[in-house]
Formats: structure tokens, C-alpha cells, sequence
């Protein structure tokens, strides 16, 4: 159980309130619903009322937390100076309304980031004391980090970068998630060029004492990069973490998709399989760490074959399995079009299947760096983005894939319209209340206008079995005009 304690949820309760008093009038627009064509899955899709930074994009990303019945959001939102943004948290409570505040700088002002796609994205997380934390625009820099001064309160994050260990080490794509115990964790890439190293840090967040400290530099090796991918918790209290391996410094195709358990009840860390590890994994620990090994020909210094972005999904405390794209090699060495796969463990060994096969959606169509998964009601869910070009310009589509726990085929729905543009997204599972076993998503659709995006707030429930589904070249077709 979350440690949440009577005055957090109070004051968490009572500042969303207050904000949502004060913020502007029609503060929620609803987009129309999209369905699925199955009311036992219908899901409500609502555009935001807030513009997003044409930066807004990310693979690795956690930019969605939802807890205690209100889901937080966060984004790259335009800024007055070109090349730049601000980076807003949105608030939505039981009552509908959304509620929004900016990241503050010393004089009160909206702080502004440089933009850069892909890397300077937010991350976020809000602990069992309904204290927001948000890592924003950490592409090889010093900690930038945000808290609430009230919880629950969006309009109250300033600057903590100073709370936290290994000052002046260069931190890369945090990643966060909220302990059993209700304290907050955030996962980074540590650089340490002089030495050929950039590892994979793990941080924790004690609420009781209100201070951080290093967990484990859980991963690492001479020549080699961490590349953090996701972090879940499970209903144990158990950490299932997730990266991937590139050559140091740093590139675009990666190998060794890696997984690793820590359970902080002891300080321990474990493979797939249960067997105790040593800190820090190395490129070379092998065996059940690796959910996508090297193939035949492959290496750390080659191009592909190459795993790019991963998710895991985690049913209870078990881990369900992990959606990845992931290339083959072309005859030149360079990656083929990427596929979105799945592996999971079967007790022995990893087993890995193809979801997408990119070679099937058609000339022009492609999958894209933005996954997430969830399992929960024994119903594991892919999130994916598909790609095509009609009349000269990119749209995009979110599909959703889902099967039972014990597998069969995946089934295929598409999520919200196609949109002009790139779509990112995440997806956070609901695990408490009337509305348990709910996915609750996150589309970015960053430029979907000619200078700013629009965000989306998405709902699809499991309120049965996986759903009959629709060919996935229908689901895709639209993409083509």
C-alpha cells in the first residue's frame, strides 16, 4: 500500500481545489470519444485546453502520473523566446476540471529550457505525500529539478536541483516511478567521459525524512552507455527496471535490451529468473538479464541488428513482459525498419515475438520511438505509434495491441484520430478503486498545428476480455490520406 498519509491526501485534495477556483473558465474541452466499437472497452479521449511546445516528444519519458484519483501531466509548453520552452504540470481531479501551473524560477517567473526533441523532455512523479517531483530538460547536465512546495499544488514547483546526490554529474533521461511505500524513485544515465563511462543510477526519494539518496549504480561498463528505458513497481513493493546498451558515448541504435529486478526491502537485485545479481550489471552479464540478446554478426560497435525504446508491463507483482522495437540488419550493416516485439519470461528463458511487423504495414508506413504497455484483469496492453505520409506530410496514428495474460494473438484497435505530425505517448494503469484495471494515456501530438501541438488525456478501461479487434491494416489505413 502507498504510504499516503490523512493530512497528504487533505492538503493534496484541498490545493487542487483551490487552483481549480482560480484557473480559467472552460479549463476542460472534450474532444469526441473515440470507441473502439465494443462498449465493454469504450474509451474517452479529451483534448487538453493547453497548447504544447512543438519539442514535446520523447520515447523514454514519464510525463504522466495518476494517483489517488487525479492524473498529472506534463509538458513542454511554448515560451516568448524562440528556441526555448516552458514546462507546465496539469492537474485532473475527480470533478473533471483541469488545473495547470508552470515550473517556477527563483523570481517567481516561468523558467524556460532549451528545446531539443527527444532529449529535454519531463519526467514526473508525485509520492505518497502528494509531493509533485519533476526532472525536466537533463540531456548530459547537472540535475534540473523541480518539487511542490504544497502537495498536490501544480502552481507550487521550484527549484530542488540542490536536494540531491552526485552534484555536478552529468544526468541524462530520467525516468520515475512511486514506490509501494509511497516514496519516490527516479532512474538517470550518469556521464563520466573521462573514464569512458555513462552508467545507470538508480535515486530514491524517502518521504518520512524528506531527502534523496543514491541507490546503486546499478549498471555500468568501461566503453559503454546506459540508455534508462522504464521503471514499475509492482504490488510486492519490487523495482522492475528496464535500459538498454550503446557504445559510449552515445547513438541512435542500440543492443542488450536488459532487465533487472531491485527489491528494496533487502538492497537485492535479480534477474528474470530469480538469481541474485552483483552492481553494476555489466554489457557482458548475459543469461536472463537480457531480454534481446546480441544476434549472430552483432556487436556493440555495430549499427543493427538494434533494439530503440522499451516498456515493460507488469501484472501485479509479475512481470507480464516487455514491448521493444527492434530492427534487423540491411545487407549494408544499416537498420532495417523497425518491428515492435515482445518478450517475456517463461520461467526458464525469454521468449520474443514480433506484435507490428513493420513489413506488413505497406510501402510508406513505419513504426516510430513511442511505446508503453500495461497488463492488469489478466489483459496485457501494447501502445504503439505508426507513421505514413499522405499528400507530402507525416501522419500518425496510436494503436493499441491486447491478448490475454496466458497469450494467443494480439488484437488491434486504434486509439483517438490520425494526426498531422509526430505522436508520443504513456500509459499508467489504475490500480485502485471503481476504476481499477483503467489505462490512463498520454498523446502528445506536437505538431499537429503550424506552430504549437495539442495534448490528449485518454481513458480505455478492461471491463472483459481482450477485445475482437480490427486488422491491423485497417487500423493503419488512414495514414495513407
Amino acid at each position: 500500500m502507498v504510504r499516503r498519509t490523512a493530512r497528504g491526501i487533505a492538503l493534496a485534495t484541498a490545493a487542487l481545489a483551490l487552483v481549480a477556483g482560480t484557473s480559467p473558465a472552460g479549463a476542460a474541452s472534450a474532444a469526441p470519444s473515440g470507441t473502439t466499437g465494443q462498449a465493454k472497452h469504450a474509451e474517452t479521449i479529451e483534448q487538453l485546453p493547453y497548447p504544447v511546445d512543438r519539442s514535446n516528444n520523447a520515447g523514454w519519458w514519464t510525463p504522466l502520473d495518476v494517483v489517488d484519483g487525479v492524473t498529472y501531466m506534463a509538458f513542454d509548453a511554448p515560451a516568448a523566446e524562440a528556441a526555448r520552452h516552458e514546462v507546465h504540470v496539469a492537474a485532473n481531479g475527480a470533478d473533471g476540471a483541469w488545473t495547470v501551473g508552470c515550473l517556477r524560477a527563483d523570481d517567481g517567473s516561468c523558467a524556460t529550457f532549451l528545446d531539443d526533441s527527444g532529449h529535454d523532455q519531463p519526467s514526473i512523479v508525485v509520492d505518497g505525500e502528494g509531493t509533485i517531483h519533476a526532472f525536466v530538460s537533463m540531456h548530459h547536465v547537472p540535475w534540473q529539478y523541480y518539487r511542490s512546495t504544497t502537495p498536490g499544488d501544480v502552481t507550487s514547483l521550484v527549484d530542488a536541483s540542490a536536494d540531491l546526490p552526485d552534484q555536478g554529474v552529468p544526468m541524462t533521461y530520467p525516468v520515475t516511478a512511486r514506490g509501494a511505500d509511497g516514496d519516490a524513485y527516479v532512474m538517470v544515465r550518469g556521464g563520466r567521459d573521462e573514464a569512458t563511462v555513462r552508467d545507470g543510477r538508480l535515486y530514491r526519494f524517502d518521504t518520512a525524512a524528506g531527502t534523496w539518496s543514491r541507490v546503486a549504480v546499478f549498471a555500468s561498463g568501461v566503453g559503454a552507455s546506459v540508455y534508462p528505458d522504464d521503471l514499475e513497481v509492482g504490488t510486492d513493493g519490487r523495482l522492475h527496471v528496464l535500459w538498454e546498451w550503446h557504445r559510449w558515448a552515445a547513438g541512435p541504435y542500440r543492443h542488450l535490451g536488459s532487465y533487472a529486478v531491485y527489491d528494496p526491502a533487502d538492497g537485492s537485485w535479480h534477474d528474470a529468473a530469480g538469481a541474485p545479481l552483483t552492481t553494476p550489471i555489466t554489457p557482458t552479464a548475459g543469461g536472463a538479464v537480457l531480454y534481446q540478446p546480441f544476434r549472430p554478426g552483432e556487436t556493440m560497435q555495430s549499427d543493427a541488428p538494434t533494439v530503440q525504446t522499451a516498456k515493460l508491463a507488469v501484472h501485479g507483482d509479475t512481470l507480464a513482459g516487455v514491448v521493444y522495437r527492434y530492427a534487423e540488419a540491411k545487407a549494408d550493416g544499416t537498420p532495417d525498419r523497425f518491428d515492435v516485439r515482445f518478450a517475456r519470461f517463461d520461467g526458464t528463458a525469454w521468449q520474443r515475438e514480433t506484435v507490428i511487423d513493420a513489413e506488413s504495414l505497406g510501402t510508406g508506413v513505419d513504426t516510430v520511438a513511442a511505446l508503453d504497455a500495461t497488463s492488469a484483469a489478466g489483459v496485457t496492453r501494447t501502445y504503439a505509434v505508426v507513421q505514413g505520409t499522405a499528400d507530402g506530410r507525416v501522419r500518425t496514428q496510436v494503436v493499441r495491441a491486447e491478448r490475454g495474460l496466458d497469450g494467443g494473438d494480439w488484437r488491434f484497435a486504434g486509439l483517438g484520430d490520425v494526426q498531422p505530425g509526430q505522436q508520443r505517448l504513456a500509459a499508467r494503469t489504475v490500480r485502485t478503486g471503481p476504476s481499477a484495471g483503467t489505462d490512463v494515456l498520454y498523446v502528445s501530438a506536437a505538431e499537429s498545428g503550424p506552430t504549437t501541438g495539442t495534448l490528449f488525456h485518454a481513458r480505455v478501461p478492461r471491463t472483459g476480455g481482450p477485445i475482437a479487434g480490427s486488422p491491423l491494416e485497417d487500423v493503419v489505413a488512414g495514414l495513407r490520406g
